[in-house]
């Protein structure tokens, strides 16, 4: 077998043994995929020495903690992502009737005054409590939304993913001529999903304080708002131990009224940041520090090791 036929063989091996971990997962009561993403979560953080000790120094930097309390912070943030693994493979039960119940909203009238203006929005969230979930809920209730997503490895777990994320209205917009795409989402009056908390290499990015230190942060967020002048609504979801979550959206970002382009950009992307950077002092275990938030560095700073 050839070196491509068998990375197929992989793929489809790989794709044929998550058939009875979703089927689990939807079997599941809420509360049961808590326990059980929880359970997966800590076994990948002692599978994982390297990340879990990659969290727990992000961690002991950004809030100041102990190196044990830091360490224990790594490893609930692990489960807390199990949780998110198990809940977006039984994405499609979150959409039955009475699954409302799992969720609070509140603020939606920020969104929907954002879009009432026809002008479109971007609502930004990051990799914090389960932004997927939020994408569905927000679908239905009456507002779907357009997102940017890197195709995962491999095509045919990519293939139903993006399915499980358009049964109730939502669009995965293709990487390529994706700027495009998005403006045009724009132009029709659609929310337009994006995370704004992963490390950005090359452009477009900028430099923004996140827990003390200058963060690489994607710019294209303040860049189209400027340009196209869509709103720019925050929105986050708490955890909660039942398996469901508080959505809470959040009072539009302002473009500032002066200054050039490149600087509105700049300030409204580090006023998205500072959000995510409430939201996470709030709940410290809902959020990624297994991501190095910090690797890429303004130019003359050296790496962050």
């Amino acid at each position: 077998m050839s070196g491509r036929g068998e990375r197929t063989f992989a793929r489809r091996l790989e794709a044929w043994a998550t058939t009875p971990l979703v089927g689990l997962s939807r079997a599941l009561p809420p509360r049961g995929r808590v326990v059980f993403g929880h359970g997966l979560g800590r076994l990948a953080a002692r599978l994982d020495a390297r990340h879990t000790r990659l969290a727990a120094r992000q961690a002991e930097a950004a809030l100041g903690l102990s190196p044990a309390a830091a360490d224990a912070l790594a490893r609930a943030a692990f489960a807390h992502f199990g949780r998110v693994l198990v809940e977006v493979l039984a994405l499609p039960a979150y959409a039955r009737p009475g699954a409302e119940r799992l969720f609070e909203t509140e603020g939606l009238e920020h969104l929907a005054a954002a879009l009432g203006r026809g002008r479109g929005a971007f609502v930004f969230s990051a990799h914090f409590g389960n932004w997927e979930l939020v994408a569905l809920r927000q679908a239905l209730a009456g507002h779907p939304m357009d997102f940017v997503a890197r195709p995962l490895d491999n095509p045919w777990i990519d293939a139903d993913f993006n399915r499980w994320r358009a049964i109730a209205g939502n669009r995965v917009l293709g990487k390529h001529g994706a700027l495009r795409a998005v403006v045009r989402s724009l132009r029709e009056g659609r929310a337009v999903a994006i995370l704004v908390d992963q490390d950005i290499r090359g452009t477009p990015q900028v430099f923004v304080p996140f827990f003390g230190r200058l963060a690489a942060t994607t710019s294209t967020m303040g860049e189209l708002a400027v340009r196209t002048g869509a709103a720019i609504v925050p929105v986050v979801s708490f955890p909660r131990p039942d398996g469901g979550y508080r959505i809470v959206y959040q009072p539009e970002l302002e473009l500032a009224a002066g200054g050039d382009d490149a600087s509105r950009a700049r300030d409204v992307m580090a006023r998205a940041t500072a959000a995510v950077e409430g939201w996470v002092r709030e709940d410290p275990a809902a959020w990624l520090w297994l991501h190095n938030r910090w690797k890429t560095r303004p130019p003359g700073e050296a790496r962050d090791r």
